[in-house]
C-alpha cells in the first residue's frame, strides 16, 4: 500500500474540459485509489492557461469527485508544479514531507513513465513507483521525452538525491519554467 497516489496532468482547454491524456491518468489514479493501493489522490498542476484563470490541479480533483465516485477527504491538490520535475518537488515539499509519506504511486501515461521514475527518484532520494495509463506514443513523443529528461539531467547536475533545498535552489534558479525565463518566477519560499 502507498500513501498516495499522485496524478500527473497532461492539458486543459480554457473551459477547464481536460484532454484525453489527462481524463486517462486521472481515470487510472481514481481506479487505484477506490482499489485499495492508497487512501489519498493528489491532484498536480497550475493555472498555466493565458485564456483561463482555472488551475488543473483543481480541475482534476472536482472531476475526480463529479465523474469518478471520489470523495473530497480522499483529494489533495498540489497547484504549484509547471512540469514533472515541479509535481516531484511540490508534492514532496507541502506533502510527503508534511504528512510523513514513505511510499508513493504516480500515474502519468505510458510514454512518461521512464522519464518520471527518474525525476520523482532523484527529488525523493529514493525509487518511486509510477504506473502508464493509455495514451498516444510515438517517435515524435520518445524524440521529446529523450531532450527533456537530458535537459533535467544538465539542470540538476551536481545536485544531490533527495536533497530537498539544494533541489528547490537550482528549480528556482536554473529551470526555465520557474526562474523567469518560459513563465514568471517562483517567488523565494521558506522551508
Amino acid at each position: 500500500m502507498h500513501d498516495a497516489v499522485i496524478a500527473l496532468a497532461n492539458q486543459m482547454d480554457a473551459a477547464g474540459r481536460l484532454n484525453e491524456e489527462s481524463m486517462s491518468r486521472l481515470t487510472l489514479a481514481c481506479d487505484l485509489v477506490k482499489s485499495g493501493r492508497a487512501p489519498l489522490l493528489v491532484t498536480c498542476g497550475w493555472d498555466y492557461r493565458d485564456d483561463s484563470d482555472l488551475v488543473i490541479a483543481d480541475v482534476m480533483a472536482e472531476w475526480a469527485m463529479r465523474h469518478l465516485g471520489m470523495d473530497a477527504s480522499h483529494i489533495l491538490t498540489e497547484p504549484q508544479s509547471r512540469d514533472t520535475v515541479g509535481d516531484a518537488v511540490f508534492t514532496k515539499r507541502s506533502l510527503a514531507n508534511r504528512f510523513g509519506w514513505n511510499s508513493i504511486l504516480v500515474v502519468t501515461s505510458a510514454y512518461h513513465v521512464e522519464r518520471t521514475k527518474e525525476i520523482f527518484a532523484f527529488v525523493y532520494g529514493r525509487p518511486v513507483d509510477v504506473r502508464g495509463a493509455p495514451g498516444p506514443d510515438d517517435t515524435a513523443l520518445a524524440m521529446s521525452e529523450a531532450r527533456s529528461l537530458a535537459a533535467f539531467r544538465s539542470t540538476f547536475a551536481g545536485v544531490a538525491p533527495g536533497d530537498d533545498e539544494a533541489i528547490y535552489t537550482r528549480l528556482r534558479t536554473a529551470h526555465p519554467f520557474y526562474n523567469g525565463e518560459v513563465y514568471p518566477a517562483l517567488a523565494e519560499l521558506a522551508g
